[in-house]
């Protein structure tokens, strides 16, 4: 399997994509020619975590080689030892430009053993290896697993981390463990520390000894509060248009016809679907028993989403608060456009609860998906 590493937004920048930016080795270069160039601009919080940034991707272009340990091949220092590379995790507020400084930190390292991948299908993807994976005799199933994701990517990068379940909080301490083993170097972004993940979910005890891992072989670095610079992208804001019936109609040249679509094995009611824009009310998408596989299954064949009827929440909706926050993290990392209507305003949706915090961040993406794609394509 192969990781997906998302397109950037317009005001980021690829050098892998420019020639003149090949010659850039360092995520420090990287930020600096954007400066230069006017595709960013200069933030103090951001410069002060470029040498950490610099000493990483140093550190994760050592030559290594692979070796056989406990049945499984992994990575080790020319001399047999076990790579000392720390990984960084980078998080703070929304919008403050932790995937950009991932993106250049994995521009910078020149190998071909490296994968940035969006946790959510991340996470899916693992369980699949789990559940088709046969090794030897003797060998343990997830460092077995862990080999594997080895093989292909000794640097790691993790988009949006965070944990929604205790068993992927259980599943993530063994993974993390085992794939230190194997020599790979994580890295991830995230709008939580470290001590606040998976806050108020139930039995959080167990997951307790996975957060002390990860801040043992993770350097943590906070990316304070600033300007959120998805909000200063120029455009309209699409998902305000006036209902979405005519939102619909404008995308596709036709009246909405309700229907359903099968995500998996669930019929999910559509209001309106036609050439790949689909519209939904949020208590079809939200308010039932879907997840982050219905999701992807989603994002596999949507060109267009439309959401309504986004109602005021409580705390005791957190639930359905969460499943949308979980979908909108899959249309921005499949830069799928959304359009979204709420009965109130989105910022205001969602004020206090467990899911508060998530919500104001998947709002500052609704800004940036809302400025894309007019129009379907063919």
């Amino acid at each position: 399997m192969t990781g997906y590493a998302r397109a950037l937004f317009p005001w980021e920048l690829q050098p892998t994509d420019h020639g003149e930016e090949r010659s850039c080795d360092r995520p420090s270069r990287y930020w600096l020619r954007a400066v230069e160039n006017g595709l960013i601009q200069r933030d103090p919080v951001q410069e002060s975590i470029l040498p950490l940034l610099d000493q990483v991707a140093a550190a994760v272009r050592q030559p290594v080689r692979r070796v056989l340990w406990r049945g499984v091949e992994v990575w080790r220092g020319e001399s047999g030892e076990l790579p000392d590379v720390r990984g960084v995790y980078l998080h703070g507020d929304v919008g403050r430009g932790k995937s950009l400084l991932m993106q250049w930190l994995f521009d910078s390292i020149p190998i071909a053993e490296k994968r940035r991948v969006h946790f959510h299908p991340f996470m899916e993807e693992i369980h699949h290896r789990l559940h088709q994976a046969k090794p030897p005799g003797g060998v343990d199933l997830v460092l077995y697993v862990a080999s594997q994701i080895a093989a292909e990517a000794r640097l790691l990068c993790f988009d949006e981390f965070y944990i929604t379940t205790i068993a992927d909080g259980v599943l993530l301490g063994r993974l993390l463990s085992a794939l230190h083993h194997c020599g790979v170097t994580l890295c991830a972004t995230s709008n939580w520390a470290p001590d606040h993940l998976f806050q108020d979910g139930y039995n959080r005890a167990s997951v307790l000894p996975f957060i002390e891992r990860l801040k043992s072989r993770i350097q943590v670095c906070e990316l304070g509060h600033g300007v959120d610079w998805r909000r200063r992208i120029p455009g309209p804001l699409h998902g305000l248009t006036p209902t979405p019936e005519e939102s619909f109609s404008r995308l596709t040249g036709h009246a909405p016809k309700p229907t359903s679509i099968t995500l998996r094995h669930t019929d999910v009611p559509v209001r309106g679907m036609e050439n790949g824009v689909f519209w939904f009310g949020f208590e079809a998408l939200c308010n039932t028993m879907l997840g982050r596989a219905e999701y992807m299954k989603l994002c596999h064949q949507a060109k267009i989403v439309i959401i309504s009827g986004v109602p005021g929440l409580t705390a005791d909706d957190a639930d359905a608060a969460m499943r949308f926050v979980v979908l909108v993290d899959l249309l921005y990392e499949h830069r799928i456009p959304l359009r979204v209507h709420g009965l109130v305003a989105l910022d205001e949706a969602c004020p206090d609860g467990p899911a508060a915090f998530a919500w104001r961040r998947s709002v500052s993406r609704v800004h940036e998906l809302s400025r894309l794609g007019d129009h379907p394509e063919a």
